[in-house]
C-alpha cells in the first residue's frame, strides 16, 4: 500500500535540489550532534500530515515555503523511519530523482501575521 508524506521545499514545482540530503548538498553537520544524528543528516525530514508539514514551515521560513506531497509505492526504494521525538517526523532515504518523482501535488504555506 503506497505511503503519503508531506515536505517543505523551497520551489514550485519542485526540484531535485529539494530532496538532496544535508550532506549531498555539502552542508557541515553542526558540532556537538550526537553520532546517531549523522544518519539523519543523511536523510530528508517529511511529516505524516501536510498541517504538520505548513506548521513548521510557518516556525522556519529558511525551510521553504511550499508543501510537497509524496505518494512513495510499496515498490520505490525508498527507505522510512519514524525519526525524533515528534511522532509526525519521518527521515526518507533515497535517490532525489525517484522522491521527486514521487511528487503528487504542491501547495504554498499560508502565513499568518502576528495579531497585534
Amino acid at each position: 500500500m503506497p505511503r503519503t508524506f508531506y515536505r517543505i521545499v523551497k520551489t514550485n514545482p519542485p526540484t531535485v535540489e529539494d530532496f538532496l540530503s544535508n550532506q549531498a548538498k555539502g552542508r557541515p553537520m553542526h558540532r556537538g550532534i550526537h553520532p546517531g544524528m549523522l544518519r539523519l543528516w543523511d536523510g530528508l525530514s517529511m511529516y505524516a500530515t501536510e498541517d504538520q508539514a505548513a506548521n513548521k514551515a510557518a516556525q522556519s521560513p529558511m525551510l521553504g515555503s511550499v508543501v510537497a506531497e509524496l505518494v512513495i509505492p510499496p515498490s520505490a526504494s525508498i527507505r522510512i523511519e519514524q525519526t525524533t521525538r515528534d511522532r509526525g517526523h519521518f527521515t526518507l532515504w533515497g535517490e532525489p530523482e525517484e522522491m521527486l518523482r514521487c511528487v503528487t501535488r504542491v501547495r504554498p504555506v499560508l502565513r499568518t501575521l502576528p495579531q497585534r
